[in-house]
Formats: C-alpha cells, sequence, structure tokens
C-alpha cells in the first residue's frame, strides 16, 4: 500500500541502539545521521528461503518440466514447497499415475533443493460430494481411510528424498476444506496420517497444514485434542497484503501461535506461504501494489519473519495465475511460457546471493520513542464497563524505574469478555507518532491488548497492540498510520483514520477467543509513542566482510560506519556499484528498495 504518511513496523525491541536522529532527504542544511555498528554475532540459519513452486500440478507438459525447475534453480532457493496432490496421482480409484510427480520430484532432486511434500486435494470420486469432476481437484473433506492409504503410497515412493510433509493446504480456510473448516475433522485426518507417515518414515518431520495465525481457535482446537504431538513443524500463513510489511505488522504474525506453544509445547515456525500480488488479485481488488512494490517486499518480509524467528520461509508462487499475479514469472503466453521475469524473480535471487554463508549480528532502527505515560507519577484510572478487571499501580514488577502497573481479570462466561480501564486525566500523543507501544508481562494466557484513541474529529479508533504472551517483559506495537477496519471504528462518525491531534483513549485487554474462561494478572509499563524517519538495517558477517541491508519505506539520508575506503552497493536487482567513504562513512540515500552494501566494519 502506497504512504502517505509515515508508518511502522512492530518490532522487539531487544538492546539498546545507539543511534541518532534521521533527518528526511529532503532537508539537506540537517547533519546526516548515522548507523553506530554493534560487535554482537549470531549464526544464519542454513538457506532460510524457499519458494511454492507448483511444478506437478501447474505445469501442464511432461516433455518441458525442466524449464520451470531451471527458472527455480536460478532463483537460489534451497527449499521448494511442492504440491503432490491425490488428484494428480489417482483420477481413478482404480489407476495411479505418478508420471507428474515423479518428473517433478526429479527435477528438483537433482538440482539439490529441498522439497517440503504438501499431501492434499483430492479427487471428486474420493469425497462425500457428488457435484465435483470426479476425477479433477475437489477442495471437500476426503474419505479419512482412503487419503491415509494415498499418504502412504506417497511417502512409500518419494521418502528416501522427501523428509518434510505438510498435511493438506490451509484447513481453516473455507475456500479449500469445503463445505466449511472443520478441526475436529482434520485433526483426526493430521493424527492418522502422520501415524501413517512414521511407520513408513520415522525419520520424516510433520508439518501443519499452513493455518492462519490471526485467528488461533483451529490451532487451539488441535492442541486441545490432544493432537499437538501429530506434528513437528508450525506451518503458518500470515498475509497482510495489500498492507506493506513494516505497516501490516507482519513480525507480530506468530505473536498467537507462539502464546499457544508456551503452552502446549514449543515448536519451530515455518511460513509455508507469504507474498504480495502486483496487481488486481484475490486479496487486494484494486491492485495497490506494483510489480516494484512486490520485488521490495520480497526482500523486507524475509528479514523481517527471519529476525522475529521463523525458521523457513516461502515465497508465494513461482509463476503467476491468469487473474492473481503473486508470481515471480508473468503469465504471458500461458503456463509453459516462463521467458518474461518479474522485479520479484531478481529480488529473492539477489537476496539468496547476499546472503549465503552470512552470519547475523544485529537489526537496527532509527525510530524515536518517546514514553506517554510511564506510571512513575500516580494517575487515576476508572473501569469503562463492567467490573470484571481492576488496574493499580505496583512496585512489585516494573519493567523501569520504580512503578509500573498490575493488570488483573476475571472472564467467566464463553462469551466475548473483555474489560477497559480509562485515565482520568487526557493523555496527548505527538503529532509526528506513527505507532504505539507498550511493555507487556504476560501470563501465557494468549489474551489481547488493543488500545483506543479519539482523534481531531472526536472519532474513537480501536487498534490491536498484540498478544499477552508468557512471562517475561515483551514490547508490543501497533502502527496508526492506516485506516482501521469497520469494527475498529468505536465510533461510526468518521474516516476511519486518525487525524492529528490524537489523545489516548483506553485500554482494552480482550479474551483471546470467546471460548477462553479463567482469570489472571498481567503486568504493563510504559506506554511509548514512535516517530521520526522510519529506517531499517540488517547487519550481517561474511568472513572478514560486514554486509548492510538497509532500507526506509519514506525515502532519508543516512550515513553507515564503515572502515572502509571503498564499498559494494548491490540493488535488488542485482546491479552493483562503488562507493567511497567520507571521514570512515558511507553516506546512503535509502528508500522503499533495499540495498545490501558489503565493505570493512
Amino acid at each position: 500500500m502506497k504512504r502517505h504518511r509515515p508508518t511502522t513496523i512492530l518490532v522487539l525491541i531487544l538492546a539498546c541502539l545507539l543511534l541518532v536522529s534521521l533527518v528526511p532527504i529532503q532537508v539537506p542544511a540537517a547533519p546526516e545521521p548515522i548507523f553506530a555498528p554493534k560487535p554482537e554475532v549470531a549464526p544464519l540459519d542454513d538457506a532460510p528461503f524457499g519458494l511454492n513452486t507448483h511444478l506437478a500440478t501447474r505445469h501442464p507438459n511432461l516433455s518441458t518440466m525442466h524449464e520451470p525447475a531451471e527458472r527455480v534453480e536460478e532463483t537460489g532457493i534451497g527449499w521448494a514447497r511442492e504440491d503432490i496432490h491425490w488428484w494428480r496421482i489417482q483420477g481413478r480409484s482404480d489407476t495411479w499415475d505418478w508420471s507428474f510427480t515423479d518428473q517433478a520430484m526429479q527435477e528438483l532432486i537433482l538440482r539439490d533443493i529441498s522439497i517440503v511434500g504438501v499431501l492434499g486435494h483430492p479427487p471428486g470420486w474420493a469425497t462425500p460430494y457428488t457435484r465435483d469432476d470426479p476425477s479433477e481437484n475437489s477442495f471437500y473433506a476426503p474419505d479419512q481411510a482412503l487419503f491415509v492409504e494415498y499418504a502412504t503410497a506417497v511417502v512409500e515412493r518419494y521418502g528416501n528424498y522427501i523428509k518434510h510433509w505438510e498435511i493438506w493446504n490451509e484447513p481453516d480456510n473455507p475456500l479449500f476444506w469445503k463445505p466449511k473448516p472443520d478441526s475436529r475433522a482434520y485433526t483426526s485426518l493430521l493424527q492418522r496420517t502422520s501415524a501413517a507417515i512414521r511407520d513408513v518414515d520415522p525419520d520424516a518431520r510433520i508439518l501443519l497444514g499452513g493455518i492462519n495465525p490471526f485467528d488461533t481457535d483451529f490451532l487451539e482446537d488441535i492442541a486441545e485434542a490432544d493432537a499437538w504431538d501429530s506434528f513437528d513443524i508450525l506451518a503458518i500463513h500470515p498475509y497482510v497484503d495489500p498492507y506493506e510489511p513494516e505497516s501490516g505488522n507482519i513480525v507480530a504474525s506468530t505473536d498467537g501461535v507462539r502464546a499457544l506453544a508456551d503452552r502446549y509445547g514449543e515448536k519451530p515456525i515455518w511460513v509455508t506461504e507469504i507474498g504480495w500480488s502486483s496487481g488486481p488479485g484475490d486479496r487486494d481488488t484494486i491492485g495497490l501494489t506494483d510489480e516494484q512494490d512486490q520485488a521490495n517486499y520480497l526482500v523486507r518480509v524475509n528479514l523481517l519473519l527471519w529476525y522475529a524467528g521463523v525458521e523457513r520461509i516461502f515465497w508465494y508462487t513461482l509463476k503467476d495465475d491468469i487473474h492473481n499475479p503473486y508470481g515471480l514469472i508473468t503469465y504471458g503466453d500461458g503456463r509453459e511460457d516462463y521467458s518474461e521475469l518479474k522485479p520479484a524473480f531478481h529480488a529473492l535471487r539477489t537476496l539468496n546471493e547476499q546472503l549465503a554463508g552470512v552470519e547475523f549480528v544485529n537489526k537496527r532502527d532509527l525510530f524515536t520513542r518517546t514514553p506517554i505515560i510511564d506510571f512513575e507519577t500516580s494517575m487515576k484510572w476508572r473501569l469503562g464497563n463492567a467490573s470484571n478487571g481492576r488496574l493499580k499501580y505496583t512496585r512489585v514488577l516494573p519493567h523501569e524505574g520504580h512503578v509500573g502497573a498490575q493488570l488483573t481479570y476475571d472472564f467467566a462466561s464463553t462469551n466475548n469478555d473483555y474489560v477497559v480501564f480509562l485515565p482520568d486525566e487526557s493523555v496527548p500523543i505527538p503529532d509526528d507518532s506513527y505507532a504505539l507501544g507498550l511493555w507487556v508481562y504476560g501470563d501465557g494466557s494468549g489474551n489481547t491488548l488493543r488500545i483506543r484513541l479519539v482523534d481531531a474529529e472526536g472519532e474513537i479508533l480501536q487498534y490491536r497492540l498484540g498478544t499477552v504472551s508468557a512471562a517475561g517483559w515483551r514490547l508490543i506495537q501497533t502502527p496508526v498510520g492506516e485506516s482501521v477496519a469497520e469494527w475498529n471504528q468505536i465510533s461510526k462518525d468518521g474516516n476511519g483514520t486518525l487525524d492529528f491531534p490524537v489523545r489516548f483513549h483506553s485500554l482494552i485487554l480482550d479474551d483471546s477467543s470467546d471460548r477462553f474462561v479463567g482469570d489472571g494478572t498481567i503486568y504493563i509499563d510504559t506506554l511509548i509513542a514512535i516517530s521520526g524517519p522510519e529506517a531499517y538495517n540488517f547487519q550481517l558477517q561474511h568472513g572478514d566482510n560486514a554486509i548492510d541491508v538497509l532500507w526506509a519505506p519514506i525515502s532519508v539520508r543516512a550515513r553507515l560506519a564503515s572502515a572502509s575506503n571503498t564499498a559494494r552497493l548491490t540493488r535488488i536487482d542485482g546491479a552493483q556499484q562503488s562507493i567511497t567513504s567520507q571521514d570512515q562513512y558511507l553516506s546512503l540515500n535509502l528508500g522503499p528498495d533495499p540495498i545490501y552494501v558489503q565493505h570493512k566494519r
């Protein structure tokens, strides 16, 4: 989404940043800001970036399947998420045709690309629904015994080469589990299929079927049915398009599933689909994202999710569909045309080239963080709804200073329980703020903290700060620069967008699911406003060379500390140029296109 005001990503602040203010590029008289290095180095996971390839199900010609496989290889990915769909293999109950899946697996394995095999969608004959074509793809729930037979046959055939199996695709999505999502039915399928796979290959790793992480009810149903051990990897699909990765708060997309994992057992998180369409598509019917935006977001979302602790990330997808341009390659003259590469293709290739063999050092930003409510000064709060909660100041567990706040609640019903706290004093928000954050010490409930603001028009708007996770201090944040959904427009007489000047209205703790019943205590401290230029710097290391990845959604000019006389700047399309340092600083024009700077620290 193109911006008309600065917005920000919701990032956990893990360290004190030695940075000064960043000045917009249109103010040349002001001094340039400085990115200061931080020496701590942590290892980078091997080959974290992958691609949804769909060779077996979307490429129509066996004899030319090497052509898309060659394009996959050119991207430099280490992992492919490939459909091994039932309908493609067993179009008739008495016939097994492995030709397309054999060819697709062969092409990828020969190129040393690891595979996640997606076990899904049945032919019409294998479901109770009678109106689908018996031999073609159906999204109706399958006959489970027959599905287990098919999955067993697949793993017996490819288990020597494929060790990761994703059971179904988006079972919580009504498009892909008809007539409607059914957590009990999927849980049964997951348990039966994973057991069958492990009987064939005890070393296999099972992935959950790529769920929506912004609503965890489906996942909680699986956990409560004692099926948490039926999978090894939490696969999620955290689409936020058409918003940018930062304003869409992509780094907070794992919060809800992590809260459940705190209760039921830690698991790696993989994003098996993420993407933006470069024009009108299913999620963006207007087409707010163009091809260059798509390329920029590809780099930015991969880095942000990786930093958020996601172990593997798979871009969706290799090639455009005719009315859904999420691919790296245009639809062109049809499904066999791989000639027209989009900027995102070059961006993924450059990302893999630049990050091969690097170690992570640090992530930094240039935000200005201003305390709005620090709880050191006494201020009265009152309840805005029922008497099922209390907020009081306490010295028991402050995050900083001497005083924080203790928030207790009691959600006794399976209705939508929540508690609202309003300050008696009016609290202004700085006019240049584009995000708000709150320090929270959680109780593992997975409940949701929200904030309400009142703007210049008197409109009250609500924003989701984030999920209450396990014990330990953590900063949760929300951008406030974009328009809000209708259900978050608490007063209905405005434009749905925050118009400054703005004041803090209230803090809300909401049950994460209406099914949640229980009481608890959390601690909060220091509500902050985030402003200043929005710029990002991922510091990496490759041997003796430093590699910095930098971008700014709104153009700014900055300086980067460097011990090199000259450095190599690489753009996301792979184009390179030399830049010269002055007084041990490199001057850089930062914009929405990420750049890679290789130099010496």
